[in-house]
């Protein structure tokens, strides 16, 4: 049933051609990797109405753009730590941890989806023993992002003035500690802003006309 009314989703804004790619993409994705992370959800009631309008509702990247995006990984970049911010239940975290990586971080406003994240991640931990997850229910304009992250992974999870803010706490971060940093990208609807603060796109790709991504680096 959710592959069906995600496909009605997908087809009713983008038409039917992009739902058919999608939902192949989804179901071979959700089998790969034991998971189910398809679905959207409504902002939680707690976010209050000013802000409502900063913030979009949660839908997964599509499995074909995360791993376009992930294609674009080394050695150095696995063993750092994925930030996903927006995780909402886990989908990008599940897929860095069979990429490689072995310390994530993730961060959702929703509680809900962020219980529900760490429900998913729990299940990985028992196929990638040693995993490191820490999933925060958090604004991404108030979290301190780890000195150690070196993989951002964006799905547009919010508009372009929060997104400033967020850029603002990527750089206080670099401060601390100058280093590498690789942002995935998917959707990229504010990489401007990224560019004019330094980013270079070492990477993209474009599909159907509607699937986007972006690579953008700090070094």
């Amino acid at each position: 049933m959710r592959y069906l009314l995600y496909f009605f989703y997908i087809t009713w804004y983008w038409g039917v051609d992009l739902a058919i790619f999608i939902i192949r993409h989804e179901i071979k994705g959700e089998k790969k990797y034991g998971i189910r992370t398809i679905g959207l959800s409504s902002l939680p009631d707690t976010v209050p109405d000013i802000e409502r309008k900063h913030f979009s509702l949660y839908e997964p990247v599509n499995y074909y753009s995360l791993t376009t995006l992930f294609d674009h990984l080394n050695a150095a970049d696995l063993n750092t730590t994925l930030l996903d911010v927006g995780c909402g239940r886990g989908r990008v975290l599940a897929v860095g941890a069979a990429y490689g990586f072995r310390d994530m971080a993730g961060i959702d406003f929703s509680e809900k989806l962020c219980e529900q994240a760490r429900e998913v991640m729990e299940g990985m931990k028992e196929t990638y023993p040693g995993l490191n997850v820490n999933i925060t229910c958090i604004d991404a304009r108030d979290y301190d992002i780890p000195d150690t992250v070196g993989v951002i992974f964006l799905f547009n999870p919010f508009d372009d003035l929060v997104m400033e803010s967020f850029i603002d706490k990527v750089f206080e971060s670099l401060y601390r500690r100058e280093r590498p940093i690789k942002v995935l990208y998917a959707n990229p609807q504010f990489k401007e802003q990224w560019l004019n603060a330094g980013f270079k796109e070492t990477g993209a790709f474009l599909r159907k006309r509607y699937l986007k991504g972006s690579v953008l680096e700090w070094k």
